[in-house]
Parts: C-alpha cells; sequence; structure tokens
C-alpha cells in the first residue's frame, strides 16, 4: 500500500491489516517510532476532527509534522499544486495529507513521478470519497457489533454531497450489511446499486441496528433547502429514534438539525465522540502502514 485513496483500491486484506494494527494502537500493545519520518498536512477546506486527529496520530508515532499554509504558499504566486508538492519532495516530505474540493486531484496528484517517494492520504476529496472516516466508522461498528452480516445499517441525510456516505457505503458492501439511505428526494443524488432508499423515516428505521447522521453541507448545495420541511420529517428525536440503535455521525453536527439536540446529551449519542476517538488510532495505523513501506 503506497497511498490511500480510496476504499475501492483497498483489498480485504488492507482493511483488516489497518483495523488490527488500530486495535494494537489502541490497547497499547503496538509501539511505532517514525522520528525520521516527515509528513506534511495540506488541508483546503474546513476541518477539525480529521485535521486534528491526523495530526494527534503524527505525534504519537514521533513524526515530524509540517502544516502547509495555502494562503501564504507560493501557489498565490501561481505555483502549480504539483510543482510545490514535487519541491515538497525534495525537501524531504514522506507523505501529504490532503483534503480539497475536487473529486479527482489526489488520484492525478497520486499518479505523477516525484523527485523522492512520496505517499498520499486522502483527508477528503469533494463529494467523491473520505476513506478514513469510512475505516474509523467501521472500526467503531466492528467493536461494538463485531459481524456486520445482516445488520440493518440506516445512513440519513445528505446523502447526494456527502463524500462520507459513498466511502462507508463501499466499504460496508463487502460485509453482507443491510444498507438504507434514507432522504428527501433533493439529497438522494444519483443512486447506487446494493443500496436501498427511503423516504419515509418510520419505514427506514425498522430494524435498525445503527443510524448514522449526515451534515447537511450548506457550503456544497446551491439550491434553497427547506430546513423547516427537514427538520420535521428527516430530524433523528428521543421520540422516532430506535431505543436500542447505534447511532452515528462523522461530524460536525448542525446542532438541531440532522439531530434534536437532546438526543446528543443521551447515552446514544456518546459514541459520536467514540468516533472521533478512534479516528486517532485509524490514522495511526494508516501512516504506519505507509511510512513502514517507505522503510522510515
Amino acid at each position: 500500500m503506497k497511498h490511500l485513496i480510496d476504499i475501492k483500491n483497498l483489498t480485504t486484506d488492507d482493511i483488516n491489516q489497518i483495523l488490527a494494527r488500530a486495535g494494537e494502537f489502541e490497547k497499547g500493545i503496538r509501539k511505532s517510532n517514525h522520528i525520521n519520518a516527515h509528513v506534511a498536512t495540506m488541508f483546503f477546506e474546513n476541518s477539525t476532527r480529521t485535521k486534528m486527529s491526523f495530526e494527534m496520530a503524527i505525534n504519537k508515532l514521533n513524526a515530524r509534522k509540517y502544516d502547509f499554509c495555502a494562503q501564504t504558499s507560493s501557489l498565490n504566486k501561481g505555483e502549480d499544486l504539483y510543482d510545490t508538492i514535487n519541491n515538497l519532495s525534495a525537501i524531504g516530505i514522506n507523505a501529504v495529507i490532503l483534503r480539497d474540493s475536487s473529486d479527482t486531484l489526489i488520484k492525478e496528484l497520486s499518479e505523477k513521478k516525484y523527485y523522492e517517494p512520496i505517499s498520499f492520504i486522502n483527508a477528503g476529496s469533494g463529494i467523491a470519497a473520505h476513506p478514513t472516516q469510512a475505516l474509523l466508522d467501521f472500526y467503531t461498528m466492528k467493536k461494538h457489533f463485531f459481524d456486520l452480516a445482516n445488520r440493518v445499517i440506516v445512513i440519513v441525510g445528505d446523502i447526494a454531497h456527502s463524500r462520507v456516505a459513498r466511502s462507508n457505503i463501499e466499504l460496508l458492501k463487502r460485509t453482507g450489511a443491510k444498507i438504507r439511505c434514507l432522504a428527501p428526494e433533493y439529497f438522494v443524488g444519483e443512486k447506487i446499486e446494493g443500496v436501498e432508499y427511503y423516504t419515509d423515516l418510520k419505514i427506514a428505521f425498522e430494524e435498525a441496528d445503527i443510524i448514522m447522521a449526515l451534515r447537511i453541507q450548506k457550503e456544497r448545495i446551491q439550491e434553497h433547502v427547506n430546513f423547516e420541511d427537514y427538520i420535521k420529517n428527516y430530524q433523528i428525536t428521543r421520540e422516532n429514534l430506535p431505543y436500542a440503535a447505534f447511532l452515528m455521525h462523522p461530524g460536525p453536527i448542525n446542532r438541531g438539525i440532522e439531530i434534536e439536540s437532546e438526543v446528543l446529551e443521551m447515552q446514544n449519542a456518546k459514541t459520536i465522540l467514540t468516533q472521533a476517538r478512534n479516528g486517532v488510532f485509524i490514522r495511526m495505523a494508516i501512516l504506519d502502514m505507509l511510512l513502514s513501506a517507505q522503510g522510515l
């Protein structure tokens, strides 16, 4: 594994190795020291959980972290991003963690030749993919249920603009889980094979084992969204949340829109913070594998 671009590029063995290694880091069994490794974070879109957990992971692995700031870089002087990264490679950067609004940029960059080998990790690309989020979600689910075969997993909300939904669906389809997407028609987007689609919350939540709410991505939506209608028909509340359902959300949460504020104080919602915590271990595992492959 030279890069982590998309769940589609990972074998089942890759996924199992990442989860196993994350578990070892969480338990303190594995200790890795990448003191000779240099990792750059390049975030062209806002982030809290992903960026901070990657930075935490880098520090826990004793690697060196470099936070690239686009606003003060030579990109503002007209330099091409490829040339920027090639120069980083020459300087000694071994891995780049990239988030941007393009669906394809990170894949294109990973296929180019560089002064020295450099690994790319996708921290969110457009609406196409967010592989590390899907892996940490999977890790969180597996710790609770172990086997997801025939488990009913309902993904609720802005499916159309969600890279999280796409990566989760791609991964969960391999497990034998029953995947349902619940959304109003304007948030459905292109339908994915192997997924059942619902517009009625009550029906979609029947026998649900896991419910994953998605953020309404205002920054990607150009048309008007009727938030009152969404809250009335799709908000997760104390009344409609199944008692034993495992509640998830990749964050950030629009409190009072996707999920009723009261629900976020319930025991069911503590799993959302567990997702954030597990993100550190998953990202440690991924960095450890990629840096080790470079002999660092």
